[in-house]
């Protein structure tokens, strides 16, 4: 099996203090891959690393390399409000980004989304589409970057906690739409998570960083068996017994 990302060495620097601290890992082609870990783990700006997005503060290091062995990549953040502008109607914007990855015009993108979104369930599809971000739920805003990324199919859907902001229910539709873009159109996704329930269940392979290392990698089912690190067994630990307390 081929790797569609690689990453080797990759360092990234903040005013002269190193926070990612020369990592390396890979994503294989057709499968979910999670990066795990807290707040301050170095997950996030690691994934704005591999997109080209570093903020101007920080800088990737020498030694670092990044190889993307496919056409396109696709990224989904925690809150799409964030990524929309709240003055212009949601249709005209998920046009503009499907643009940048097929040619089409608007006709075509309204027929191609419509039947997307018919098929993960939204009720009216173009009176959705012709809706300022506001006037919609975060989940459905999230759904709609989802049938977006289904729309341009990428080779690499990344994904920024894409559940955290959102209702149980909601995160459970969520991941099951995640599993179905991987297992129909066999797209590669990378998922950034602070939560082993997301982890459990949507990857087939498993990143935890710390710190702004990587502590352990390898399968999901491997890793919840026979987690090797403390960081790993405390990270599992707090995030089944929180589900414990909440069941």
């Amino acid at each position: 099996m081929k790797n569609i990302l690689e990453v080797e060495d990759l360092g990234i620097m903040i005013d002269g203090e190193k926070i990612v601290k020369d990592i390396s890992f890979f994503v294989h082609d057709q499968h979910i891959t999670c990066i795990v870990g807290e707040s301050g783990s170095g997950k996030s700006v690691t994934m704005s690393a591999v997109l080209g997005l570093l903020p101007k503060v920080a800088c990737k290091t020498k030694e670092s390399k990044i190889m993307f062995h496919g056409d396109s990549m696709f990224c989904i953040y925690q809150d799409p409000m964030n990524s929309l502008n709240s003055s212009v109607k949601v249709g005209k914007q998920l046009y503009q980004m499907a643009k940048g990855y097929k040619k089409m015009t608007r006709a075509e993108f309204d027929q191609q989304m419509g039947i997307i979104l018919e098929r993960i369930k939204f009720e009216d599809p173009m009176r959705t589409l012709n809706k300022y971000p506001f006037e919609l739920s975060g989940g459905m805003l999230q759904r709609l970057m989802i049938a977006c990324a289904i729309l341009v199919t990428p080779s690499l859907i990344i994904a920024d906690e894409p559940t955290t902001a959102l209702d149980v229910s909601i995160q459970k539709e969520i991941m099951r739409e995640f599993r179905a873009i991987n297992r129909e159109y066999q797209t590669a996704i990378l998922v950034v998570t602070h939560d082993f329930g997301v982890v459990a269940e949507l990857a087939d392979d498993v990143i935890v960083m710390h710190d702004g290392e990587i502590v352990e990698k390898g399968r999901v089912l491997e890793l919840f068996d026979s987690p090797q690190e403390e960081y790993t067994k405390r990270l599992l630990k707090a995030s089944f017994e929180g589900a414990e307390n909440c069941s």
